[in-house]
Parts: structure tokens; C-alpha cells; sequence
């Protein structure tokens, strides 16, 4: 076959989720250190002479990987639109072949690449698979049949092109070279890509609105500071800092930046209200970091010990705390179902509690040189409301960072909120508060589930697999023995007759609390209880991002280890769950209905399906 002629001035868009490593494949193909890293918000470009070639590598924002697309902030989601640059000759989606691509990963690029660029980006795609040494297979065609039918339908949709680049020292000049042949045929064949215009106008119109906002209020939050200076007769020399947020919010990491020292355990869940002190900038610190609530389920799930730890967090900062910091990441989005399980957790400390809290964003190395009253603006009313009811006070950390400035800024916060307030403390009947404030309830989207039974299960649920993924992490690590509770379940796994009549009963149970099997609807994926199926599975796809972000990649794939002594239980448990329910009906909640497109690949509940250029819902 006759080739392409080579594209002399090549254009190419690098794309992929923030664990691809995009920037490892930027770096070979311009064959210097041109990209960093691919957690940033913000695009970057490298030049150089390829091949013969001029070449321009554009990065664009990449995504966390299995979050879907209503999981990204939307400052990601405009930057990414952004990206394309007029006469662009190729998108290069890079997947890191050294993690196992499931199902949920290929929704999710599907999701987002369309949602960035439209049906056409399929035709100007070509897969390239990064690694840093040699992959078990043979060959990547071995490679990729032994990762089945998730990435052999994304292979499809990208016309079957792909490509190998491995950073293990050798010279990867000849391979630069074909894959750069590969783009010219596809260049040949579908000629450039050419951007949605309307897509592209209205994502600058929302960046222009964003940055005026974005100024606004960094103008008013610098004049509420400078009033607030003023009421200060005396600096406050002793600050009793309270950390609440929900699991993996960096609660933990931030006290360890504020203390320049690793005194709180973090890339795990908080378990117990812990307690350090300090001299920070001449100041005296305590912090009390405390367990965190689910992101996506609200109060009710929240088990009772865990809010115990919560108010034991309060009595540690004795005689209280004057500043309460609400962690929450920059990473993610802040939508309307956040704000309410924020407000919903936060009831436990009492209506007054908003006086005394400050926001602090965390994941802050996300921002690249965005600012966050860029990010704020951009997630919209949700986040600016959470804002408000905090008096406007925020700061952001950023904990891979060394700068002092960053946490004498903060403690310069507290101080002025300390100033203009009096300590914090907690009502006589905190649960009176709860009662008195039901703002959002009425219209909230996160259904209420009534019965004790069914919420125990789900909640059980969720605390075996974050225990099971913290067995993992030890496991691998040298540490053989597992936590008590999953230690009798492994010990059970082994057993007979009599357990598998026992999850049988408990099948039985829970299926009672949502009604019986076969209504029809609920079997098709749509119905209320679809909603909590999800909210497991986001809440479990979450705990591996937070697993991937403290490096743990190589223990995803629960499947790879059969004889590990409780695999087979928690895999029977998942299906269980999964199957009460998909099987169930219940009078609880309003019943919602779903699209085609949502039974196939899921949309996040509490936002309504929209178009997208790509046709599906985001």
C-alpha cells in the first residue's frame, strides 16, 4: 500500500485521563522532558523538530479516571474544549497499559471525549498505550484481546488504530517515526478535524463570564479581609483548628501541611478523632482531624460511632475550636447533591457552626495557574451557596507544595474570622438543630430511604469494601493479617452448607425492605433504587482514585488474586448488592426515568440528561 504523504507541520492534541501519563508520551514523541505531570487543570504545549517534522503537542485536562463526566469540575471541562487549535491533525488518546482497563474506563473516555469535541473526534483518534518496562504479553495485540471486549470497543470506535510507546531507555525514534505515519494515513483518509464552532463559542463566553466573576470576588473577599484586620486589637497567638470533610477530602494531608510534618496517616480513612499541636509561624496550633462522611450518601448513612468521633473531635479542641476547617477537593466537582450532604453532615455540629467554618480547597496543584475563585465560579451556584453560608471564607493548599506563604495566609484567616467571632460551641441538643433546619429537603435529590434495615445494609456495605481495599494495601505491603471483622468472613468463605443459607436468608431480608422482584422497571436499571446502585459504585470507583493517587496501582484487580482468603465473599457480596438492587422496588424516593443511553453507560443522578455534540448524556 502505497503511503501518505507526510504531514510537514504536524498538529496533535494529546488526551486522556489523568493517570494515561499523556505527559510521558509528549516527552518521547518531542524526545525531551517538554510536560510535567497530568493533573493540572491547565493546557500545555511543547514544540520541536520530529522526524523531519515541526510538531506542536498540545496536553489537555485530562479526567480522574472512572469518575464519570458529571465528576469533573466544569473548569476542566471548558480548558479541555479549549484545547483544540485551529488545523489540529490528530488526537492522541494515550492509555497506561499497565492498568487493567475495565468496563467503567471506557465509558468514561467515550463520555468525556465526546463531551469535549464531539462525534468527529472518533475519526481523527489514534490510540497510543504507554508504559515504562516490558507488558506480560507478547505482543499488544496480545495485550489487547487479553483486556477483552472494554478496550476492543474503544479500539473500534477509534478505526482499530493504535500504537506502542514504552519509556524503559531505549531509543524510540523508529517508533516516533511510524506512529507519526500512522496520523498521516488518517490524515489522508479523513482529512483534519474541524471544531464545533458553537462549541467552542460558548465555551469561550463561559470562560470570559467565569473570569469577571472570578475577580469580583476575589475584590470582595480582599475587602471583608481588610475589614476584618481592622477589628483586630491583638494577633490571635493560640488556634484550635477542627478538620471535618468527607472521606478523601485531604483533610489529613492538609494538617501535615500546616504542621510541615506526616503527624496525621494520610491516603487512609480517618477512623478515630486524632489530636497534634504545634508552633506554626510563632502561633500555637492543635488540630483535630476527624473521621470523614461519604461523598455521595447523605446523613443517614453516616453510622452513629463515626459521629460520635465528630463530636469527640469537638471536645479534643478543648475548651473548643475557633476555626473549623471544611475540606473539600478542587479535583472534582461540587454539584447540588454535594452541597446537601455537606449541609446534611454538617447539622451534626449545630446550626451556628457556619461561623466559624472557612473552606479550604485542597488538591490544590490542580489549579495549575487557575485561581480558585476561577474554579468556584465555574462549579456555579452549589459551591458559591456553600461559600456564602461560610461568610465567604476560603483559602486553597496546595500539599505538594513547600511554600510557607500558602499556610501563613491561611493562618492569617483564621485569625480574622477568630476576631470578629466567639469561640464555637455546640448547642445543648444538637439534634434539635437537625430538626429545626430542613431547608433542602423538600426538593432534595438524594431519596431518603426510611427503612433501618435497608440503610444498615448499604452502609455495611460500603465499610466492607473501603475495609477489604485497606487489606489489600497492608496485605501487599507484608502485612498478612487482615482486620477482625473481614478476618471471621474469610474464615466463613470456607465454610458449607449453612453460609450459603445464611446469605440466602439475608438476601431474603433485604429484599423485603424494598419490595419483591419482577415490577419490570427496575430490572431495565431505571426506578428509584437504580440511584443507590450507582451511588455505590461511585463511592467505590472513588476509593480507587484515592488508592491510584497514593500509589497503590497494582492492587485494582480483585480478580488477579483468587487466593487471597476472602475474594470470593466480597465478590459474592458486590453481586448481592448489586443484584437487591436491580431487583427491588421501593415506595421510597420519586422513581426516575432513564434513557437508552443511561441504561448502557449510567449519568449521575441529580443532574438531567443533556445534549452533547456527541449525543450522549453527559
Amino acid at each position: 500500500m502505497e503511503k501518505a504523504t507526510p504531514v510537514k507541520e504536524l498538529k496533535v492534541l494529546l488526551v486522556g485521563s489523568n493517570s494515561s501519563r499523556k505527559y510521558l508520551v509528549g516527552n518521547i514523541i518531542l524526545g525531551k522532558q517538554a510536560f510535567e505531570s497530568d493533573v493540572t487543570v491547565c493546557c500545555e504545549e511543547g514544540e520541536g523538530e520530529v522526524c523531519g517534522r515541526r510538531v506542536t503537542l498540545v496536553k489537555a485536562p485530562g479526567w480522574l479516571r472512572g469518575y464519570d463526566l458529571c465528576n469533573t469540575p466544569e473548569l476542566f471541562k471548558t480548558e479541555a474544549i479549549l484545547s483544540v487549535t485551529p488545523g489540529l491533525h490528530s488526537f492522541i488518546l494515550v492509555i497506561n497499559a499497565e492498568i487493567p482497563f475495565k468496563d467503567e474506563y471506557r465509558k468514561t473516555t467515550k463520555k468525556h471525549l465526546q463531551h469535549f469535541f464531539g462525534d468527529k473526534v472518533w475519526d481523527h483518534t489514534i490510540v497510543v498505550f504507554s508504559h515504562r518496562g516490558q507488558i506480560d504479553q507478547e505482543t499488544i495485540e496480545d495485550y489487547i484481546k487479553s483486556e477483552g471486549a472494554p478496550l476492543q470497543s474503544l479500539l473500534e470506535a477509534c478505526g482499530n488504530r493504535y500504537h506502542v510507546l514504552c519509556d524503559d531507555g531505549t531509543d524510540n525514534s523508529e517508533k516516533v517515526k511510524e506512529l507519526f505515519e500512522k496520523i498521516d494515513d488518517m490524515v489522508a483518509k479523513n482529512s483534519c478535524y474541524e471544531a464545533d464552532s458553537t462549541l467552542i463559542e460558548n465555551a469561550e463566553l463561559k470562560r470570559k463570564e467565569v473570569d469577571k466573576k472570578a475577580e469580583e470576588l476575589r475584590l470582595q473577599s480582599q475587602q471583608q479581609r481588610e475589614k476584618l484586620r481592622d477589628l483586630m486589637t491583638e494577633p490571635t497567638l493560640s488556634l484550635r483548628i477542627m478538620m471535618v470533610g468527607w472521606v478523601f477530602s485531604g483533610k489529613s494531608a492538609s494538617g501535615n501541611t500546616i504542621f510541615k510534618a506526616d503527624v496525621f496517616q494520610a491516603g487512609d480513612k480517618t477512623k478515630k478523632a486524632s489530636k497534634k499541636s504545634g508552633k506554626v509561624a510563632g502561633r500555637e496550633v492543635v488540630i483535630v482531624d476527624t473521621p470523614g462522611w461519604w461523598k455521595f450518601f447523605p446523613a443517614t448513612f453516616t453510622p452513629k460511632p463515626l459521629k460520635a468521633e465528630i463530636l469527640n473531635g469537638v471536645s479534643l479542641c478543648s475548651p473548643s475550636p475557633n476555626v473549623i476547617l471544611l475540606g473539600v477537593p478542587v479535583d472534582t466537582s461540587f454539584t447540588d447533591d454535594q452541597r446537601r450532604v455537606t449541609e446534611d453532615n454538617m447539622r451534626l455540629l449545630g446550626q451556628r457552626v457556619w461561623r466559624h467554618v472557612i473552606v479550604l480547597f485542597t488538591f490544590g496543584d490542580a489549579l495549575g495557574d487557575k485561581t480558585i475563585e476561577q474554579h468556584i465560579e465555574s462549579e456555579g451556584k452549589p459551591l458559591r451557596r456553600l461559600i456564602e453560608k461560610c461568610g465567604n471564607r476560603y483559602h486553597v493548599l496546595n500539599n505538594m507544595s513547600t511554600d510557607d506563604d500558602q499556610v501563613r495566609v491561611l493562618l492569617e484567616k483564621m485569625e480574622e474570622m477568630v476576631a470578629g467571632n466567639s469561640s464555637f460551641y455546640l448547642s445543648a441538643n444538637p439534634d434539635a438543630d437537625c430538626t429545626k433546619h430542613q431547608e433542602d429537603r423538600s426538593d432534595s435529590s438524594v431519596t431518603e430511604i426510611k427503612d433501618e434495615n435497608t440503610t444498615k445494609k448499604i452502609t455495611e456495605q460500603l465499610t466492607f469494601e473501603w475495609d477489604r481495599k485497606n487489606w489489600e494495601k497492608h496485605h501487599c505491603e507484608g502485612s498478612m493479617d487482615m482486620p477482625p471483622d473481614m478476618r471471621e468472613a474469610g474464615q466463613s468463605s470456607q465454610g458449607s452448607d449453612a453460609e450459603e443459607e445464611r446469605m440466602e436468608h439475608e438476601d431474603d431480608q433485604f429484599r423485603s425492605c424494598f419490595g419483591s422482584e419482577g415490577d419490570g422497571e427496575d430490572d431495565a436499571g431505571s426506578g428509584p433504587l437504580s440511584r443507590w446502585r450507582e451511588l455505590l459504585e461511585r463511592e467505590w470507583s472513588r476509593r480507587e482514585v484515592a488508592m491510584e493517587q497514593a500509589s497503590w496501582t497494582q492492587f485494582y484487580n480483585l480478580a488477579a488474586a483468587p487466593s487471597e482468603p476472602d475474594s470470593e465473599l466480597l465478590l459474592k457480596s458486590r453481586e448481592k448488592v448489586k443484584s437487591w438492587l436491580k431487583g427491588s422496588t421501593s415506595e421510597y424516593g420519586t422513581a426516575s426515568n432513564t434513557s437508552d443511553q443511561t441504561k448502557e453507560d449510567g449519568i449521575c443522578f441529580g443532574q438531567e440528561p443533556r445534549s452533547t455534540p456527541g449525543g450522549g448524556a453527559p
